[in-house]
């Protein structure tokens, strides 16, 4: 007998089971409902198109499945940059910019060219997602009328030369204002101005004045130095002329005092008994100052002798 072989076409065809699948297919489902946030991220739950009020931070989450929880995360530490005046490709590359981008007008009605490179930060990721379509436009919006409003009251010299970190201060604190006042939850953390210069024209008069106000500065820097240094020196020499002349004055006055005294007491002897006594010692003590150490004789000029004057008393 011959066997009969059946091919696939004569098979009787076995109805496909979807049963048996459905459990699979609804854990896939249920898995979209898991997540993870890396550590330096938060993310924000939209369910059924309204945010959550929590923040997942970071690790394993669980949440509904697609279709019901949309998950956004955030990378709330890494900085964020935004251009003014300029591009960020302009300045990888080291391209000069559109001038026009960048020129604004000072107080005193000059243009200088102020690009800009801004640094910011998420601080509110539920507002930094819903407030705003285009957070680095606003922030590019908000610096640029920072940097205009602030160099507008101040004149170019100063713009340019002393005070362009009160510049960089004034930009920050503005824009955070106007950031702050719409809500969008960022945080600027530096604005760079490295880019600032006057207009091509003029640009050798200003390097001519910056060149003449930092001689100006060290001229000035120089000769503090040396008041600092010679003034403490005059003020001890000042005192120690003052201390040598209180010393001086005290001495006179006392030597004067016992002078006064010496010739008060003198004049007491010369009016009394003993006045014969007092002028011989008077003559000897003089004697005794004018010629110290000598033998002293006298003459009379006409007898051409010694003659005793009487001073002398004969020893035994």
């Amino acid at each position: 007998m011959h066997r009969i072989l059946e091919t696939p076409r004569d098979l009787p065809k076995r109805p496909f089971r979807f049963a048996a699948l459905l459990p699979w297919l609804v854990a896939a489902y249920l898995a979209t409902g898991i997540y993870t946030v890396a550590t330096s991220e938060q993310a924000v739950v939209r369910r059924c198109g309204k945010a959550l009020t929590e923040l997942k931070g970071p690790g394993l989450k669980v949440g509904l499945p697609y279709g019901f929880d949309r998950v956004t995360r955030l990378k709330i530490q890494e900085p964020k940059r935004v251009a003014v005046g300029t591009s960020l490709a302009d300045r990888a590359t080291g391209r000069a910019s559109e001038p026009l981008l960048a020129e604004c007008l000072t107080g005193d009605r000059n243009l200088v060219r102020i690009p800009a490179i801004v640094q910011y930060q998420i601080k509110d990721p539920k507002a930094y997602l819903f407030r705003a379509a285009d957070v680095p436009a606003l922030v590019r919006c908000a610096t640029a009328g920072a940097i205009t409003s602030t160099v507008s009251s101040m004149t170019v010299d100063d713009v340019l030369t002393t005070e362009r970190r009160t510049v960089r201060a004034r930009v920050i604190a503005r824009a955070q204002e106007l950031l702050d006042r719409y809500g969008v939850g960022v945080r600027i953390t530096a604005v760079s101005l490295e880019g600032m210069s006057p207009p091509k024209e003029v640009a050798d008069a200003f390097r001519d004045v910056n060149t003449a106000r930092l001689d100006r500065d060290r001229a000035i820097e120089e000769a503090d130095g040396y008041r600092r240094r010679v003034l403490p020196m005059a003020e001890g020499e000042a005192r120690r002329i003052l201390y040598e002349a209180e010393a001086y004055r005290d001495e006179t006055l006392a030597r004067s005092r016992g002078e006064a005294r010496r010739f008060t007491d003198m004049a007491a002897e010369l009016s009394g008994g003993r006045r014969e006594l007092a002028e011989r010692r008077l003559i000897l003590e003089t004697m005794e100052q004018v010629l110290p150490r000598l033998n002293k004789i006298i003459l009379d000029r006409d007898a051409g002798e010694a003659v005793d004057l009487g001073l002398f008393e004969e020893k035994p």
